[in-house]
């Protein structure tokens, strides 16, 4: 029997008591039990560190596990070495990296790149971005002027080196920031409103769009120390969201999921909509799949991998890539008729570009709700078999403070179908899905 290690060796704060966390409708457990039996020649062992989230179920103290998928919890304290050795010492025939997404720093592929290569060292087979690419996916900065570099098209930009530009405060003997003129003479020459953004930091977390000089430098002049920054000249356009996962020279790309409109034209991450597949030849779909398949290419992708666009002017604009599992994986998934999962059990027997992939698609759409009871959930999902999953969302991490909310998946064999779900499913709850939602959506399909 084949043994395939899935391991994350990423981790976010543990919950206080009395939170959650984040737990999947259907459970984790469950859809990792359809997965092994689609397979039943491997055996899937997932190597994880608490708490644990987006890969199994976790509550604060206990959670609930598979009856054919084995799971092995990580040491606390455990590093790169100790993860790749504690893999490595079950002797698998292949090692898959499940990087998450983490607060507040965006570097969880960066650690699960380290334990790909300590594993490859081992002799171990192994699915997982290598260093520099995991790397150019936590620093934006050096992301966006690498994809520059070799003809793709990005947002212009200035990266900002926080220390040096705050250097005058720090000593006070420095006369003259020259650090800080200069970066204050090129933003004038910027075309405004720019896009200020940590280079590091996950989704639009401190995110500020500036309309003029004097609200960028106020912005620059109070940003805390924790973070390098990026000033980006900001794109007019719509905001889409791309998946891929493979391995060098076999690789799928999934179907670009469209955003609803925003505020400043920035995706509000609580607010946003997304849906899919994107079918009109206005937004030349083909030649997008090309240019994701050529990033691949050059990025030597390894695993899964998300990108964040816009399209503007007739032309696709990257502005960030995330090499990790993202919170849009799952409608990615739905539209070709799978779950989220299902990608990595093709990358584990190497199905990527085969059976795996449906002869039709199904639409889907992706909307935040507020914080549901887990028993109203299963109620909603017995009463409207049109949705497809729920992610239900309770955390407490002392950079955000609390947050909470559920994230719905529901899909359709059309267009049409989609949006009389919802429609249905609106008046069928009170107070779930809102007004904002239905208009985010209907504004999606008239475009797509």
């Amino acid at each position: 029997m084949k043994t395939i290690a899935i391991y994350c060796a990423g981790r976010n704060e543990l919950p206080p008591p009395g939170i959650k966390g984040i737990r999947y409708f259907p459970d984790r457990a469950c859809v990792w039990d359809k997965l092994a039996e689609q397979y039943p020649d491997t055996q899937l062992r997932i190597y994880f560190n608490l708490p644990g989230e987006f890969i199994v179920d976790m509550w604060p103290d206990i959670f609930r596990e598979s009856d054919l998928v084995s799971y092995i919890p990580l040491d606390e304290d455990a590093s790169v070495e100790d993860i790749a050795e504690r893999i490595a010492a079950d002797q698998p025939d292949l090692a898959i990296a499940f990087s998450i997404p983490i607060l507040p720093y965006d570097w969880s592929a960066l650690r699960d790149a380290m334990v790909g290569e300590e594993l490859r060292r081992k002799g171990i087979k192994t699915i997982a971005h290598n260093i520099r690419t995991a790397s150019h996916a936590l620093e934006k900065d050096r992301c966006s002027d690498y994809l520059c570099q070799n003809g793709f098209f990005v947002a212009k930009s200035l990266s900002v080196r926080n220390t040096l530009f705050q250097a005058h405060k720090i000593n006070t003997a420095i006369p003259v920031n020259v650090y800080r003129e200069y970066v204050l003479r090129v933003i004038r020459e910027m075309h405004f409103p720019v896009i200020i953004k940590p280079t590091v930091f996950s989704a639009s977390d401190r995110l500020h769009v500036a309309s003029d000089i004097e609200d960028a430098v106020k912005t620059l002049d109070s940003w805390p120390s924790d973070s390098d920054i990026l000033i980006e000249e900001q794109i007019i356009g719509t905001n889409f969201g791309i998946e891929i996962y493979g391995t060098p020279g076999n690789y799928h790309v999934m179907e670009p999921v469209m955003f609803s409109a925003a505020r400043n034209g920035v995706p509000d991450p609580y607010e946003v909509v997304k849906a899919g597949p994107v079918l009109a030849d206005y937004y030349r779909i083909r030649h997008l799949k090309k240019e994701i398949m050529r990033l691949a290419e050059l990025y030597e992708l390894n695993g899964t991998a998300q990108v964040d666009l816009i399209f503007s002017e007739g032309e696709w604009y990257i502005i960030e890539i995330n090499a990790r599992h993202s919170l849009m994986t799952e409608i990615s998934a739905q539209i070709e008729r799978k779950t989220s999962l299902d990608i990595y059990g093709a990358l584990a027997v190497c199905d990527i570009r085969g059976a795996d992939i449906p002869d039709t698609l199904q639409f889907a759409c992706d909307f935040k709700t507020p914080y549901l009871k887990d028993d109203t959930i299963r109620q909603m999902m017995k009463l409207y078999p049109c949705i497809a999953s729920v992610m239900s969302l309770q955390t407490a991490v002392s950079t955000d403070g609390k947050v909470e909310y559920c994230e719905f998946v529901v899909t359709a064999e059309t267009a049409e179908k989609l949006m009389e779900a919802m429609i249905c499913l609106k008046e069928g709850t009170e107070n779930i899905v809102s007004d904002k939602t239905i208009a985010g959506l209907n504004s999606i399909l008239n475009e797509m």
